[in-house]
């Protein structure tokens, strides 16, 4: 099912009503405390990093993001292959693999590289 044959749509979990991307035997957490502060932290950390490195390089905001947003797409290409069923971080095969994520990187990674034709963006920052 779904859009495309290879993204597979999401179960109903008949306990909660909701739609579960994952099958019903892959418990799901709620995020704590901790986990949501850790992850601001690290957006701020990476903001700061993006601002360093445009200042530091005289290089567009613009320019910092697409970097960013490919290193991401370029390390989930390289570990996809480990996401696989049977395979080291998913060896009993109960978790799908994360195909959604790719393409969502893909897409916002170009979208940036279309951003990028704008001259008004790339004035931003440097």
């Amino acid at each position: 099912g779904g859009l495309l044959p290879f993204l597979p749509m999401p179960s109903t979990d008949s306990e909660v009503g909701q739609l579960r991307p994952y099958p019903a035997s892959v418990k799901i957490e709620p995020m704590t405390a901790s986990i949501i502060s850790r992850v601001a932290l690290l957006r701020a950390g990476a903001l700061a990093i993006a601002l360093l490195l445009s200042s530091a390089f005289s290089a567009p905001y613009i320019f910092t993001a697409i970097g960013f947003s490919g290193w991401l797409l370029l390390g989930h290409l390289v570990v996809l292959d480990e996401d696989f069923p049977g395979v080291w971080s998913n060896p009993d095969g109960t978790h799908p693999v994360p195909w959604r994520w790719l393409v969502v990187k893909g897409v916002v990674f170009l979208a940036l590289c279309l951003a990028a034709t704008s001259p008004a963006l790339r004035q931003w920052g440097g």
